[in-house]
């Protein structure tokens, strides 16, 4: 059963798939802000991507202090952040490195690219300097590892575009309002929000309509 939050808590990965587009359903990412609750089950493989995905932060590591730089990694990365309204957002980038005053914020992926990795790391390019204020005077830029490819950020694509969708996404899904609900299929089968607490939750797919004869293509 859901139970109201104290306070609005948002992830960092739920930010940056509203903020990609990824998503349709906007009430989906608003419920997690605003409750607890029970999971619906799910047959991800879990403990295959934590093994990879541990894999690839280790060797990542491992290379980046072979070049000389200083390395924190995931729970030395992690933060929370309260906002003006009240919300709290948090997040564990996997790796943080710094040589000769400059910072590079890595985020290993296991998966294909998508758009929402790219805005992960520039939310935390973004908010870490505030985390760790000495960072402020440093140009911070990122990295997106993936396993046969890696995709460089540079410092600037922080600019005031990108603080203006992210303030703006902030306060949709941590506002007391509820978003909007876009039950689908495609989505749904991916939604950890069971049925008793979003009744519109579709778990079948569409059937395949065949019309009758026409001209059109």
């Amino acid at each position: 059963m859901a139970m109201p939050r104290e306070t609005p808590y948002v992830w960092v990965t739920w930010v940056s798939k509203f903020m990609a587009g990824e998503v349709q359903c906007e009430w989906a990412a608003w419920f997690r802000a605003h409750h607890t609750y029970d999971k619906r089950p799910s047959d991800f493989n879990l403990a295959k991507w934590t093994s990879d995905h541990a894999a690839l932060v280790r060797d990542c590591a491992a290379t980046s202090r072979a070049k000389g730089y200083e390395v924190r990694v995931e729970d030395q990365n992690a933060f929370k952040m309260r906002g003006q309204n009240a919300v709290v957002l948090a997040g564990k980038p996997d790796l943080v490195i710094e040589r000769d005053r400059e910072v590079y914020i890595i985020d290993c992926k296991t998966g294909s690219p998508r758009v929402s990795d790219h805005m992960q790391v520039l939310i935390y390019m973004l908010i870490l300097p505030y985390v760790r204020p000495i960072w402020k005077a440093m140009p911070i830029h990122g990295r997106l590892l993936y396993r046969h490819d890696s995709t460089e950020i540079p410092s600037r694509a922080v600019d005031d575009r990108f603080r203006s969708r992210f303030r703006q996404t902030m306060t949709q899904i941590g506002g007391a309002a509820p978003l909007i609900r876009l039950p689908s299929y495609g989505e749904c089968q991916f939604c950890d929000i069971s049925r008793r607490d979003c009744p519109d939750r579709v778990d079948t797919p569409p059937p395949d309509v065949m019309p009758e004869e026409h001209d059109l293509f």
